[in-house]
């Protein structure tokens, strides 16, 4: 039998074991449970596997291919940090979740074989699954990486990859619940359960933003807005950065939210999550851990169209050539979903929510709320009451 042969991937080729961030990781442990989980799963008498040298590594996991001795190749992705209670969480939540998405969608997701949200079971160390191998690179590291695009998918390939990215969000769209929360499975059947840090689940949206306003903090101090802030502007700003959960608190209780079902959420569908072969197809969507059900009002484009909404700049706004670029790319992506959505059968509540200016402007200020974007924030809440009244 001929190995399968892996692909050139964009991965880190320096000694792993030299990297000090990784030293709490038991590497042998992870092979023998490894060849545990594969004769447990496959029936197969496989006595050995071992690591790949190469390693890919993001803000929050590392990734090695484990190559068992029948050529067979799966992926172990770990948490970086050691695990608490809220990392195990956060990874059967992804577990989880990733099993909903498999079953009640077509969108490529990895299968996963086992996993330790805790890492003591096995001796790992580090919560991490072991879960199928798809043979590519993520669209970020393709081409070059950042370093040769910055982030931009090359224009002969843009076309194909939003098309692409339509088609998966109008799926992501379709796997809806009653309620808002993430997604669980109880006795073999899935669920909705609560947020971590936020409580639930939740009936409405209007509960859900009443709890948020409850908790939402500004990640960043006055001082630090005050030094990134024009100064004839830092006063107005400021109220409107303190009074935002408090607004939001007051359009909870006055603004018409859609009912459910409501649909599944991922607020980090960027490139670097999408894993694509040479030719810009769509072979994997990775990286599930942020993803859950919450209102419609919080749906927004893929991060590639993201733009900050023009009432946040306030009178700092420019419509400039990309600005235009962007809304016109932005135009074209809501006929692609609106395609998706005909084309599946589905309805137009995707397409619809994509459309409402006002609705796109809360729903990205409610994340760059929570990164720490400088702005009017009271300007887009205002903007959606009024269209709540007409």
């Amino acid at each position: 039998m001929t190995p399968p042969t892996t692909p050139q991937l964009n991965w880190k080729t320096d000694a792993i074991n030299e990297n000090k961030s990784l030293s709490h990781i038991n590497w042998p442990a992870l092979t023998r449970y490894a060849a545990t989980a594969r004769r447990q799963l496959d029936g197969v008498d496989c006595s050995s596997c071992q690591l790949s040298p190469k390693y890919n590594m993001g803000g929050l996991h590392v990734v090695r291919r484990i190559e068992f001795d029948d050529s067979v190749q799966w992926l172990a992705r770990l948490q970086l940090k050691p695990p608490t209670p809220a990392s195990s969480q956060r990874l059967l939540t992804e577990v989880h979740t990733m099993a909903a998405v498999r079953s009640k969608s077509g969108i490529p997701v990895p299968e996963v074989f086992a996993y330790d949200a805790a890492g003591e079971e096995s001796g790992v160390g580090a919560a991490f699954m072991l879960m199928e191998f798809v043979p590519g690179d993520t669209a970020m590291d393709s081409f070059g990486g950042w370093e040769t695009h910055k982030g931009e998918t090359p224009a002969q390939y843009k076309d194909k990859f939003h098309e692409a990215l339509a088609d998966i969000q109008t799926q992501m769209a379709s796997i809806r619940f009653p309620k808002i929360g993430t997604i669980v499975i109880r006795d073999g059947n899935l669920d909705v359960g609560p947020i971590s840090n936020l409580g639930g689940p939740f009936n409405t949206a209007a509960e859900y933003f009443e709890a948020w306003a409850q908790t939402a903090r500004f990640p960043y101090k006055e001082a630090t807005v005050r030094s990134r802030t024009p100064e004839g502007l830092v006063e107005e700003v400021l109220a409107a950065i303190w009074s935002f959960p408090s607004r939001v608190r007051e359009l909870a209780g006055r603004f018409p939210f859609r009912d459910g079902p409501f649909p599944l959420i991922r607020t980090d569908l960027y490139s670097s999550n999408i894993i694509i072969d040479k030719e810009c197809n769509v072979l994997s969507v990775i990286d599930w851990e942020n993803a859950f059900v919450g209102p419609w009002e919080l749906v927004e484009f893929n991060k590639q169209l993201s733009i900050v909404p023009p009432a946040m700049d306030g009178p700092l706004f420019k419509r400039t050539e990309w600005w235009m670029a962007m809304e016109g790319a932005r135009t074209e992506y809501v006929r692609l979903v609106q395609r998706a959505e005909e084309e599946r059968g589905f309805d137009n509540r995707l397409s619809t929510i994509l459309s409402d200016g006002n609705v796109q402007a809360f729903a990205h200020a409610f994340w760059l709320y929570g990164d720490g974007c400088i702005g009017f924030y009271d300007r887009v809440v205002k903007d959606l009451l009024h269209q709540g009244k007409s």
